[in-house]
């Protein structure tokens, strides 16, 4: 879902239009760690369309509104994040997420230090401790944004059921890996956003050549790899330090290696992590990273849906499934970049022609 906005950038809101896009892309099931409008009733409107099966979008999860600190990151008033100041409110702003009916809580723990920008405000280890152990309470999985070791280790001893990041200021090691696997924590990826973070202009020359049905509008690659707009999209967000950039790939092997469940996530939305075709090239990074295309494969679909909990609908083509499926014109098991050649998207039994729902959609 939508991102920060780069300079000169509005966020945008139209939501269903964002998703019927993701569709086209080939993907029939999508999870939101932050929805940047804090109207919860509208995240719950816009899930309850999204999963009727006739609907031309993909089936929509998430968790609603994030929950940060003030002068942390993602505390400006365009995220719509929740921002408690102590324990007590913390658990409130929970209680409220679940009254909402959201399918899980996201906290942002964390100094940002591995962007190689100046840190920001931390969340007080007690209020991050509180809204894991309130999620606990009413039922719901606590994820959280910690892509440093340190701050993930201190989350996950607090009970966090899943990192939305690959850890990259380090190699995670073996305390963290234990820990991972007593909580039964999921690992989700986002080695695109980083890639972006990184070389942006070079990140959009990989989107474009993956792109082989030319769906990404030129002037929008265009614009990044033009040396102005890279170095105003670098001034913007930083750079992402090459050291951290290896860290983050290595860490998705050693958790894949460990028996970890990995998630593909992107980070779409966020300027630079363009929809759909990110999406596309987190599977290629992890294949680059050392996951078979199979592994890669089941990164998103059979993966996340035991983690949702939606296995016995979702993830796999089986009799008795909902019928969401993904035709392509030639094999990903022998190539992943054939993830980018989709023929149809079923979603709910409906066929879909993507080129015909990006027409639409734009």
């Amino acid at each position: 879902m939508p991102g920060p906005p780069g300079p000169g950038q509005e966020v945008t809101r139209d939501e269903p239009r964002i998703l019927a896009q993701m569709l086209a892309w080939g993907f029939t099931t999508i999870f939101s760690t932050s929805h940047p409008n804090p109207d919860l009733e509208a995240f719950i409107s816009l899930r309850r369309q999204a999963n009727e099966d006739a609907a031309p979008m993909p089936r929509f999860f998430g968790v609603g509104r994030a929950i940060s600190v003030a002068g942390g990151h993602a505390s400006q008033p365009r995220f719509g994040s929740f921002l408690p100041t102590s324990a007590d409110e913390a658990r409130a702003n929970v209680r409220t997420l679940h009254a909402a009916g959201v399918d899980g809580i996201k906290l942002i723990y964390a100094d940002q230090a591995h962007t190689g920008r100046p840190p920001v405000a931390a969340m007080p280890i007690a209020i991050m401790s509180a809204i894991i152990e309130e999620a606990h309470a009413v039922g719901l999985r606590a994820y959280v944004h910690a892509p440093q070791l340190r701050f993930a280790k201190e989350a996950l001893r607090a009970g966090a059921d899943g990192l939305v990041h690959s850890i990259a200021d380090a190699p995670v090691d073996d305390e963290f890996i234990d820990l991972m696997k007593k909580n039964r924590a999921s690992y989700t990826t986002t080695l695109a956003s980083y890639h972006a973070f990184a070389d942006v202009a070079a990140w959009m020359r990989q989107l474009r050549a993956l792109d082989a049905r030319g769906a990404v509008p030129e002037n929008v690659t265009a614009r990044f790899q033009d040396p102005n707009g890279a170095k105003a999209y670098h001034a913007f967000f930083g750079t992402f330090p090459p050291d951290n950039l290896a860290y983050a790939r290595a860490n998705v092997r050693r958790v894949f290696d460990a028996g970890i469940p990995v998630l593909a996530g992107t980070d779409s939305g966020v300027t630079g992590v363009l929809l759909g075709v990110s999406s596309q090239m987190e599977l290629v990074l992890l294949v680059e990273a050392g996951l078979t295309p199979a592994a890669a494969l089941r990164s998103a679909t059979l993966t996340p849906a035991r983690v949702l909990g939606r296995e016995k609908d979702l993830g796999t083509v089986e009799p008795n499934k909902l019928a969401d499926i993904l035709l392509l014109d030639a094999d990903p098991t022998i190539d992943i970049r054939n993830i980018a050649k989709v023929h149809r998207v079923v979603k709910g039994r409906v066929v879909y022609d993507p080129a015909r729902l990006l027409g639409t959609s734009r």
